[in-house]
């Protein structure tokens, strides 16, 4: 009997599952159709905030996959909730990370600071992206010197790409946490606020399963989120990072088309 027929929801994790970078993962469209043609209550969700939900529909819709942007939670709505209410309404936030990212922390209601006026910010949100420079680096050491709060969207050290991973938002939060001292209140996986929000997108599916492709986030995410979890190989870890993992994913597949089979 196919792993899937076990569950009738999942949330199921973008980079190094369904694509890496421009490329699906070959299969994963076709699963991807085969669960919702089944009736099965997916959500998808990412440690990359790179660009808006409606985003990620579109590019799943050109993968002929047809989900509404209610199904796709990022950890930069995450965050950018978190940094929001910590801000307050015209309370001011130093952002390190894409226009998406800001543009979401913007309509909390909070000021983005930019430049200079960034190191008064009272809340600083770091998450990766190419154009991260040491003046970035600077201006969140300063803010948080005076005591801004420090939020990301996840300690996730690479991304899988074609290649070769590419440095993570996590290579980022380290910079800024050595520099400052300080720790973050990370907004993405493992931690239960983006589970909390992406589980209320699955509409009340009781018998839920978490796949993903790394173990400390996805994974972890998931246990601590009371989730059955499924590890695919199709990303960054392989099969000895997975035999050795403790505590060991319920599930370890070659990819997301082998739930079905």
């Amino acid at each position: 009997m196919p792993l899937a027929d076990d569950f009738d929801g999942f949330l199921i994790d973008l980079d190094g599952v369904v694509w890496i970078g421009r490329e699906p993962v070959p299969g994963s469209a076709e699963a991807l159709r085969a669960l919702l043609a089944a009736g099965k209550r997916v959500a998808f969700v990412t440690n990359n905030p790179g660009r808006p939900p409606a985003a990620y529909a579109e590019r799943l819709a050109e993968m002929g996959v047809e989900v509404g942007a209610e199904r796709i939670v990022t950890a930069g709505m995450v965050v950018a909730r978190l940094a929001g209410e910590a801000a307050g309404a015209g309370g001011t936030v130093f952002a390190i990370g894409a226009t998406a990212l800001k543009e979401m922390i913007g309509a909390t209601g909070a000021v983005l600071a930019e430049g200079e006026a960034g190191r008064e910010a009272g809340v600083v949100v770091v998450s990766g992206h190419r154009g991260f420079d040491y003046e970035e680096l600077l201006t969140a050491k300063l803010a948080l010197d005076q005591g801004a709060e420090l939020f990301a969207t996840s300690h996730d050290p690479t991304m899988p790409m074609p290649g070769g991973e590419w440095p993570g938002t996590g290579a980022v939060l380290a910079a800024v946490e050595v520099a400052s001292g300080r720790r973050a209140t990370i907004g993405g996986k493992p931690e239960r606020h983006l589970f909390e929000m992406a589980l209320e997108a699955l509409d009340g599916a009781e018998r839920v399963a978490m796949v993903g492709d790394r173990i400390s986030s996805d994974i972890e995410g998931g246990r601590r989120a009371g989730l059955e979890t499924i590890l695919v190989l199709s990303g960054t870890t392989d099969r000895a990072e997975a035999e050795a993992a403790d505590p060991a994913p319920g599930h370890v597949v070659g990819d997301l088309a082998a739930l079905l089979r």
